[in-house]
């Protein structure tokens, strides 16, 4: 009498086809193995990449879903998670997937590059800027980080750091064709910048205007076209400020708050409000690595505003 298939024999012909390339048979002895187990995360997370490979992101994501549910610590399916949810245009959830996976994996170039690319489409620059600078800092060769990076900078109107990223990006792959176009129209717009004469429509005086205590300062009449470009400005600085605000107040909801809150529990319990055992130490610096999040987003607001009150002095 012939044995029947085990588990485990099903699960390595699945890898061997994977391996190999062959998606179908791949994903016909997983499935034949969920049959006599359906809890493992392994087999799970293999099924997932079969079908992100067939580029069928639907299954691939119900798959790493089965996974986080089975092992909620298993730091690189959110992380693939995230990056389907990307693919899939879904961007809102590969945020709040992918907040959890760098949580997880704090050392994921790749958890905070796919980060960088959900806030990017969500257009949160403020918030897609320091996702890509890390996955920078962790990977510093990740060309299509630097590119990223670039456009990030570009569509906040910030071309001189838009520039160098662009250039960097090509330093580490000189064929990266969007690079070089995103060079080309950085350049070209901060060329038009610094030869532009009157940037907010004011006009530059041979000698000092006299002025008295009690004189109104002169003023004269905009065109159209400067009224327009300085509202275009304002806008940008605007959304900017907006989007500032957001990530600051996503980094209190989401890091700051939940750190303090464990802090302050930690003052009368010995477990976490989840019941896992943790030291006041790592409490402390649980809430040291939150606040180390939530200053970069201080400081780029309070940026933001200095550029509003420059805005407002040219204009005034």
């Amino acid at each position: 009498m012939t044995n029947a298939v085990s588990f485990e024999d099903l699960c390595l012909t699945g890898r061997q086809h994977l391996k190999a390339g062959r998606l179908d048979d791949s994903i016909a002895a997983f499935q034949a193995a969920r049959q006599i187990n359906d809890l493992d995360p392994e087999l799970h997370e293999s099924l997932a990449t079969a079908h992100f490979l067939k580029q069928d992101y639907d299954a691939a994501a119900l798959h790493f879903e089965r996974v986080t549910r089975l092992d909620a610590r298993r730091g690189t399916s959110w992380v693939n998670l995230g990056a389907v949810y990307n693919r899939m245009g879904n961007y809102q959830k590969a945020a709040e997937v992918l907040r959890r996976a760098v949580q997880i994996e704090k050392k994921s170039s790749i958890a905070y590059y796919n980060l960088g690319i959900a806030y990017k489409h969500l257009k949160q620059w403020a918030l897609a800027v320091p996702a890509y600078r890390e996955a920078i800092r962790l990977e510093p060769k990740m060309a299509d980080a630097h590119l990223n990076l670039g456009n990030t900078y570009s569509a906040m109107n910030n071309f001189a750091q838009a520039a160098s990223s662009y250039k960097r990006a090509l330093e580490l792959n000189p064929s990266l064709e969007r690079a070089q176009r995103g060079l080309e129209k950085a350049e070209a717009e901060l060329s038009a910048t610094k030869n532009a004469k009157s940037p907010f429509g004011r006009l530059v005086a041979a000698t000092p205007a006299p002025t008295t205590a009690t004189a109104p300062a002169a003023t004269r009449e905009l065109t159209e076209e400067q009224r327009i470009a300085d509202r275009q400005a304002l806008h940008v600085l605007v959304e900017q400020l907006e989007a500032d605000l957001a990530g600051m107040l996503e980094t209190i909801a989401n890091s700051l708050e939940p750190s303090v809150h464990t802090l302050n529990k930690m003052l009368t319990q010995a477990l976490s409000p989840h019941g896992v055992s943790i030291t006041k130490a790592e409490a402390l610096d649980n809430f040291v690595e939150a606040r180390g999040q939530y200053v970069p987003r201080l400081a780029q607001l309070q940026k933001t505003l200095r550029q509003l009150r420059d805005h407002e002095a040219r204009f005034s």
